[in-house]
């Protein structure tokens, strides 16, 4: 096959293609790996993925070093036993919780001047590949066929690695070193495949409030610590942009900020 060097994108579209029939498609088995930070868009990815496609999910959060990680923490307790008790536990899973710095702290410092520009290097697709070897464990346990990663993903992130050609690459790499062709690793809300229409934030907004989904209890905010009673910020550019997020959607802002 001669490779269309001018769109990579496509060119793993087409191996995928030639190898299993399909790019990317919901399971079979209805069970997936989710992603699951405590913000805003996973979230209320989650809930969709419930009430909408019947998924049943079994969340990972990974504490990776961000300042944020108590708060991020409290999050994913409060909507766990929120999940659990609106859809069931065998609907949304006790997460499981690990421990792996995402990059490591012996040189993070290191890497400050690239990660202001373009983020941490290769953030994204090292949590997912965590999220491989969870669904993998996940299928060992409970003697199911969990054989997708999902995480979400929005049109309006704009690191290289949050991009639906990384995605397809992680799916490549992941198909390729695990001799398995069934691995689907993706956000629903950029797949053609998975959703018919992007999905941004304010979509996610729109579909949470409408649905009676608390996520004013998400936390956004990149300093949310001690420092601020764990809460958001209401300064930093990620609650800047949630507060505008929420006006444009049409909807009083819920998120408990400090100090306010």
């Amino acid at each position: 096959m001669k490779m269309n060097n001018t769109n990579p994108q496509s060119d793993v579209e087409q191996l995928l293609l030639n190898k299993r029939g399909y790019i990317s498609k919901w399971p079979e088995s209805r069970s997936v790996v989710m992603i699951v930070s405590g913000g805003l868009d996973s979230i209320a990815t989650s809930a969709r993925l419930i009430e909408e496609f019947g998924l049943e999910i079994f969340p990972l959060h990974i504490h990776r070093g961000q300042t944020n990680t108590v708060a991020e923490n409290k999050s994913v307790d409060f909507f766990t036993k929120f999940f659990q008790q609106k859809y069931g536990e065998d609907r949304f899973h006790t997460p499981m919780k690990i421990s792996v710095n995402v990059p490591p702290q012996e040189f993070k410092s290191d890497l400050m001047p690239y990660t202001k520009e373009k983020g941490h290097p290769m953030r994204d697709p090292i949590m997912h590949l965590l999220g491989v070897q969870y669904a993998v464990a996940v299928s060992q346990k409970y003697s199911k066929s969990v054989k997708t990663v999902l995480c979400a993903i929005v049109p309006e992130d704009y690191f290289p690695h949050s991009t639906l050609k990384g995605l397809r690459t992680n799916t490549l790499n992941t198909c390729q070193n695990m001799g398995d062709w069934s691995w689907v690793i993706s956000s629903p809300n950029i797949d053609p495949n998975l959703y018919t229409e992007p999905s941004g934030k304010l979509d996610e907004i729109k579909w949470a409030m409408d649905h009676g989904i608390p996520i004013g209890e998400t936390i956004s905010c990149n300093n949310a610590s001690e420092k601020t009673n764990y809460l958001a910020c209401g300064n930093c550019s990620s609650c800047t942009r949630r507060a505008e997020a929420f006006v444009k959607a049409g909807f009083t802002d819920p998120t408990k900020y400090y100090g306010k």
